[in-house]
């Protein structure tokens, strides 16, 4: 078991495939469809030619992608900062510290970049996710709220 950089074309398809899972569960409503894929197929392309930009780590189990982390560098008015979009892993490799390496990975490349804030977002309905991050030091700095109509 190793986590290393991500290869286009050894890794690009494993993640595409992750996307639908992904997302449904941090939105349990999500409905998975082509556009959405092609979107993120897209997306997915353009962090595998931007490095510097996109932090892409792979944990590789003998060559079967168990799970990644996508960090993205982002400016905002508040300056730069990491982005931590995606950590993803299968759900066999779940609840065994995988997390905690890929968001160490992540951590990595942001400290590379030279950026002192890594931030994340994530649905208060993925529990395992919200502990994950809470035990890394990753706090509550807004909310974001909606309302029904």
């Amino acid at each position: 078991m190793e986590i290393r950089p991500y290869r286009q074309q050894q890794d690009f398809r494993a993640i595409l495939d992750a996307q639908c899972d992904l997302y449904q569960i941090n939105f349990p409503r999500f409905v998975c469809t082509p556009t959405f894929l092609a979107d993120q197929a897209q997306r997915l392309r353009v962090a595998g030619r931007r490095p510097l930009e996109n932090g892409i780590f792979v944990l590789d189990d003998n060559g079967v992608m168990a799970g990644f982390v996508w960090v993205a560098v982002r400016v905002d008015l508040q300056g730069s900062y990491g982005s931590v979009d995606q950590v993803y892993l299968k759900p066999t490799y779940r609840r065994r510290g995988y997390g905690a390496w890929l968001m160490e990975a992540a951590d990595a490349f942001v400290k590379k970049q030279g950026l002192k804030v890594a931030r994340l977002y994530v649905t208060r309905e993925n529990a395992d996710a919200v502990k994950l991050y809470q035990s890394r030091g990753y706090e509550v700095t807004r909310y974001e709220m909606e309302r029904r109509l």
